[in-house]
């Protein structure tokens, strides 16, 4: 029987998956899960999910919850840390102070300023884990999941000496998705991908011995392919090899987008804020989750997630081995990268631990892409560890987007203003060579004054939303996707009554249902519509409205599994995975939007058009 300590189990939605990947083998049927949180409310309804897995998987697993830590990691077999410190109002500072200098974010999470001071508030819990860990569990394998990533492990790594490993899921996942556009089974794919956590490159992808990346290059080609990562698919095309971290991700890694202007951030899909916006949907799922934890409904089912936590428990317990991809010590692994640097990399896992595989050199300009970002690592943990302030403005200068936008006078004021404003969550940073400080005070903003701050720009943002729609469907078709009309789509665009329902050649009768978007743009179709039996479906949705002038105009579209939009019966935009967006003119009259929306269990869609300003 196994013990596995999960450290910030309030993250529910991640402690559930990992629980059920976990109880999901038959050797850890009988696993003691012990959830760890400091926030009760959420520690509860973690506790009450896992048992409700337990319950469906029919194991005799042990669910345990508590908030002391210690109790928690007392010998445990595993301890998983799942921890982001400081919260939604940390991470407001993280991106509201930066913008008072002019320097806009779109994740925060792996590098630059954002990240930098998400790690140095982590380093207290990090490294007082590992001290409870070589005092309560000395043989106990850390899995950390906490971004960001590298500059954690650095902390693991220089200040104890556990065993440990850092996951993230970008590798696998991005794999999956880069073998869609060329419609290979992923499975079936021999592949090499390295380099540091978020900016690991594929240098090897090939399916029998064929080389895959003439093939990406040339999927690359077609706009519904490009558009869905615009920006991984320009620095595929100027480096030769595909990043994993998404584009929305790699868009802050890099001085080629963002500090060009609005334009550039606008051509390239950018999405500045993109964290924030996403920690606002979070609180919905959390909100679902406690009504359905506190419900005695049961859990309808418990899949396998593509984490790598339950797989390593696995190999380590059982022997069997198993390749991951894991984020350790370089120790030349990878030659052309500093042996104190953290990299990820294929690893060999079983009985005898986690070895990272020798991988040898790297393509010069892939290094060329890290180099910044590693020296920020190591800036990092010499900061935290030995409390000097010069080593922070110092990496901040490296990152490639600060340097791009911010002079090195205003970054250290940035830098200044940001230590008080986490105060005592940080390390004490006073020690400082002949680099000076900005020599200026302070007065942090509060979390009230922030949040205020961010629900008014959300408010100028939900202005674009269309919020009003009618939807049909589902209605289905010889195969999947937007390409295939179906046996009403002409009448749609000859003419509709939402008010009148609609008899397919089935005999089915579909009645025309009223939806509203939530404040993130975004229908869900589920609980209208319900779900197509496969993907071979599309459901359809009218807006219409009346423009009182001529005006120019911008509309867009998104969805998660793939639109085409209408404007008059004229195709607008269309987007296969993601979102999309043109600019034109429109006519004072009468107008229609009509939404095609491709089939995916949990499907749903949204599209903007600012209204006039005047």
């Amino acid at each position: 029987m196994i013990k596995v300590a999960m450290i910030g189990a309030g993250s529910v939605v991640f402690a559930r998956n990992l629980t059920g990947d976990i109880l999901s083998y038959p050797e850890f049927q009988d696993a003691t899960i012990h959830y760890m949180d400091i926030d009760e409310e959420r520690l509860a309804v973690a506790g009450r999910l896992g048992q409700k897995i337990a319950d469906k998987l029919g194991v005799p697993a042990t669910i345990k919850t508590t908030t002391d830590r210690r109790e928690a990691v007392k010998d445990a077999d595993f301890v998983i840390n799942m921890v982001q410190i400081g919260g939604f109002d940390s991470t407001l500072v993280d991106f509201e102070i930066p913008r008072k200098f002019g320097l806009n974010f779109t994740i925060a999470d792996t590098t630059g300023p954002g990240a930098l001071f998400r790690a140095l508030r982590t380093y207290p819990l990090m490294h007082g884990l590992c001290k409870d860990m070589e005092q309560l569990c000395p043989r106990g394998v850390l899995l950390n999941y906490s971004n960001p990533m590298s500059m954690n492990m650095q902390t693991v790594f220089r200040t104890s000496s556990i065993q440990a490993v850092g996951l993230c899921h970008s590798v696998q996942g991005t794999l999956d998705q880069l073998m869609r556009y060329i419609d290979v089974d992923s499975s079936k794919v021999s592949f090499i991908c390295a380099g540091i956590n978020h900016m690991a490159f594929y240098t090897k992808l090939e399916l029998d011995g064929e080389d895959l990346y003439p093939r990406l290059f040339k999927a690359m080609e077609d706009p519904k392919v490009y558009n869905t990562n615009k920006v991984r698919f320009e620095l595929m095309r100027r480096f030769g090899y595909y990043i994993t971290e998404s584009s929305e991700h790699n868009a802050e890694y890099c001085p080629y987008f963002i500090p060009h202007g609005k334009e550039e951030i606008e051509k390239y899909n950018v999405p500045i804020d993109e964290y924030l916006q996403r920690c606002d949907g979070g609180i919905h799922e959390y909100e679902r989750l406690v009504d359905f934890a506190h419900s005695d409904a049961p859990m309808n089912e418990v899949r396998k997630s593509h984490e790598y936590g339950s797989t390593i428990i696995h190999a380590i317990s059982t022997g069997t081995p198993a390749v991951v991809y894991g984020n350790l010590p370089n120790n030349g692994a990878i030659s052309n990268l500093p042996d104190s640097a953290i990299v990820e990399g294929p690893t060999l896992v079983d009985r005898a631990g986690l070895q990272l595989t020798r991988l040898g050199e790297l393509p010069p300009q892939l290094v060329g892409y890290m180099n910044p970002h590693v020296t920020q690592h190591e800036l990092f943990i010499r900061a935290a560890m030995e409390g000097r302030i010069d080593h922070v403005y110092q990496a901040c200068m490296f990152d490639p987007l600060t340097a791009a936008t911010v002079t090195p006078d205003k970054i250290v004021e940035m830098c200044d203003e940001l230590v008080v404003a986490h105060g005592a969550d940080l390390p004490k940073l006073e020690k400082t060579s002949l680099v000076p400080t900005s020599g200026k005070t302070f007065n942090p903003p509060t979390a009230k004054e922030l949040r205020a701050s961010w629900d008014a720009a959300k408010a100028a943002s939900e202005r674009d939303i269309v919020k009003e729609w009618h939807v049909l469907g589902p209605i289905p078709t010889e195969a999947a996707g937007l390409d295939v009309e179906t046996e009403i789509e002409a009448q749609l665009h000859n003419g509709l009554d939402v008010d009148k329902s609609i008899t397919l050649s089935n005999g089915t009768e579909l009645h025309w249902r009223k939806a509203r978007s939530n404040r993130h743009g975004h229908v869900n179709l589920h609980p209208l519509i319900g779900n197509a039996d496969d993907d071979k479906a599309v459901a359809y949705a009218v807006h219409e409205f009346e423009e009182v002038h001529d005006r120019d105009a911008r509309i867009g579209a998104e969805s998660n599994s793939g639109i085409r939009l209408w404007l008059d019966g004229k195709v607008m935009v269309e987007a296969t995975d993601g979102s999309a967006k043109t600019e034109f003119t429109i006519n004072a009259g009468s107008h229609r939007i009509l939404a095609k929306v491709a089939a995916k269990p949990h499907w749903n869609f949204g599209a903007t058009f600012p209204p006039a300003n005047f």
